[in-house]
C-alpha cells in the first residue's frame, strides 16, 4: 500500500496518471462503433464534471462563495432539485444510472441493500453507468472520493467498477469511525494510497488535488469525465484544520419548521417525537459550514485546472449533494424521508455558451435528470433511462419513494412545484400546498378544499411509484 499525504500527492500522482491512462486504455479499447469513434475525435464534445457532496442541507451556500459566484451566477439554478429516495446509496445509484430506486432496486445503505444490489455479481445496474457510457465513446473517466456504501467491504479483491480509468474510493472499512476525513485509504486502481492524521491528509483537499491533477494530465485531444465526491459535510462534521472554529455559531433560521410546535397532523412516526436539542443542531450546522469551506476551495481548484488546460469553456459542470438533512425540521434529524429538508437540495449546472448565466428554473428536477442531461450533451442516443434532460425535456413532477426502515414506514409520494403528497404504508397520507405553506406545517390531505388536488396527486403517485418499494401497500 502506498502512503502519501496531500503535500506529496501531485508528485506521486502526475507520473502515475499518465502511465495508468495508457495501460487502462490499452486494456479497455473503445467500443468499435461509429458513435464511439465520432465522439472520441469530436473536439466539441463537452467535458463533464460532477461535484457531489454528502448530506448537504439546502441553503448552506453562505460558506461557499466559489459555488455561488462561479456556478450559480454563471449557470442555472434549479430551485426544485429533488432526491426522490433521499439516502446516500440509492441517490448515488440513481445519479450514476439515470434511474429511480424502483428501477435500480437500491433502496438502502447497509445489510446488503446498498452496493451489493448495485453490483449483483457483475450483472447489476453498475454495468451501465455514466462512466461506462462515456468511457465507451472515448471519454477519460475518473472518480475520487465516496463511491457507494458497502463497496470497499463487499467488493471482490481488486475489483474496480467498470468504466473508470482512474478510480479512488474511500475505504469504508478503515474510515467508518472518522467519516473518511482522516486516517483513510483510497481503494481502486490508483495504488490504494493511505493517509494519516496530518492537516495535509484532510480528504477533501487530497481528493480535490487528485481531481485537478487528473484534469492537468488528461489527453488534451479527448474529453474527460470527472466525478468528485468529497466526504463533507457528512457526520462527524470534521472541518479542515484551517477552517476549524472560524464560523460563528449558526442559527437554525434556515431549517424549515424547526422543532415544529404542533405535529399532531403528521403521521404517527412523527407526531410522537420530542423536540430536538437546539444547541446540538446549531453546532452541527456550524461544523457543516466549516466543512463546506474546504469543498468550496476544492471547487476553485477544479475550475482553475479546467481553465489552465483550456477546457473550462466547454465543460458541463454539475453541482449537487446526494441528499439533504433534516437538522430538526419537524423535530426530525437525519435524512431518508420525503420532507423538503431531506429531499430538496441545491442543484446547479454551468456550461458556458449553452446555459445562460444567472438563470433559475422552478422545473422539478430529480437527480436522474442530470444524468439524462449528460447523456444528451455527450450525444448518447441508445441509453434508456427514467431521467429526462434538463436541456430539452420538460418535467412536471417526480416520484418520492422509500422502503420501510426502523424510523418510518415505507412510502410512495409525488412532488410538483406546488404540491407534495405522500402515502405511508399503514398510516395517514400527507398533502402540502408549498406555495402557501413552505414550512409544511399544515397537512391538508383531509381538507375539503383540497379534495380534488389530493385525488390528482394520489393518481400521479400510483402511476409513478411502480413498482412500489418493499413493505409498501396502499391504504
Amino acid at each position: 500500500m502506498h502512503h502519501a499525504s496531500a503535500r506529496g500527492v501531485r508528485r506521486w500522482w502526475a507520473p502515475s496518471l499518465v502511465g495508468l491512462l495508457f495501460v487502462l486504455s490499452a486494456a479497455q479499447p473503445l467500443a468499435p462503433s461509429l458513435t464511439a469513434l465520432a465522439a472520441a475525435d469530436n473536439p466539441s464534445a463537452p467535458n463533464v464534471v460532477i461535484i457531489l457532496t454528502d448530506d448537504q442541507a439546502k441553503g448552506e451556500l453562505d460558506a461557499m462563495p466559489t459555488v455561488e459566484n462561479e456556478l450559480a451566477a454563471k449557470g442555472l439554478t434549479l430551485t426544485n432539485g429533488i432526491i426522490p429516495t433521499s439516502l446516500c446509496c440509492p441517490s448515488r445509484s440513481s445519479l450514476l444510472t439515470g434511474n429511480y430506486a424502483h428501477t435500480t432496486g437500491v433502496y438502502g445503505n447497509k445489510g446488503g441493500k446498498g452496493w451489493p444490489i448495485f453490483y449483483e455479481e457483475g450483472s447489476g445496474p453498475e454495468e451501465r453507468t455514466i462512466a461506462t457510457e462515456l468511457h465507451g465513446i472515448g471519454y477519460q473517466t475518473a472518480l475520487f472520493g465516496k463511491y457507494m456504501n458497502e463497496f470497499s467491504a463487499e467488493r471482490p479483491p481488486g475489483y474496480v467498477p467498470p468504466g473508470w480509468d482512474a478510480f479512488g474510493a474511500f475505504d469504508a472499512v478503515n474510515s467508518a469511525r472518522n467519516g473518511a476525513y482522516f486516517n483513510y485509504s483510497l481503494v481502486g486502481n490508483i495504488g490504494d494510497p493511505a493517509f494519516g492524521s496530518e492537516p495535509a491528509d484532510y480528504s477533501t483537499d487530497v481528493t480535490a488535488e487528485l481531481a485537478s491533477s487528473f484534469i492537468d494530465n488528461a489527453d488534451p485531444d479527448r474529453p474527460l469525465f470527472l466525478d468528485w465526491a468529497p466526504s463533507g459535510p457528512h457526520s462527524p462534521y470534521t472541518p479542515a484544520p484551517r477552517h476549524a472554529n472560524t464560523w460563528p455559531l449558526q442559527s437554525t433560521a434556515g431549517v424549515l419548521a424547526f422543532n415544529e410546535s404542533d405535529v399532531s397532523d403528521k403521521p404517527a412516526w412523527v407526531s410522537s417525537l420530542p423536540p430536538v436539542d437546539v444547541f446540538k443542531q446549531r453546532h452541527i450546522l456550524t461544523l457543516q459550514h466549516e466543512d463546506l469551506m474546504s469543498i468550496d476551495d476544492g471547487v476553485r481548484r477544479i475550475l482553475d485546472a479546467l481553465a489552465a488546460t483550456g477546457r473550462l469553456s466547454n465543460t458541463l459542470i454539475i453541482y449537487l449533494t446526494d441528499n439533504g438533512l433534516m437538522l430538526g425540521s419537524h423535530r426530525l434529524t437525519g435524512k431518508d424521508v420525503p420532507y423538503q429538508m431531506s429531499s430538496e437540495v441545491d442543484m446547479f449546472l454551468r456550461w458556458d455558451g449553452v446555459i445562460a448565466p444567472a438563470t433559475t428554473s422552478p422545473r422539478v428536477t430529480p437527480q436522474i435528470d442530470l444524468t439524462a442531461t449528460v447523456k444528451e450533451a455527450a450525444g448518447l442516443t441508445d441509453w434508456l433511462m427514467d431521467g429526462r434532460s434538463v436541456l430539452s425535456t420538460p418535467r412536471s413532477g417526480t416520484v418520492l419513494e422509500q422502503r420501510s426502515s426502523v424510523d418510518h414506514p415505507a412510502y410512495c409520494g409525488y412532488r410538483t412545484p406546488r404540491y407534495e403528497y405522500v402515502q405511508y404504508a399503514g398510516d395517514i397520507d400527507e398533502l402540502y400546498d408549498l406555495r402557501l405553506d413552505r414550512q409544511e406545517t399544515q397537512n391538508v390531505a383531509n381538507d375539503a378544499d383540497y379534495e380534488s388536488v389530493r385525488t390528482m396527486m394520489r393518481a400521479k403517485t400510483i402511476d409513478a411509484c411502480s413498482p412500489t418499494p418493499p413493505g409498501f401497500s396502499w391504504n
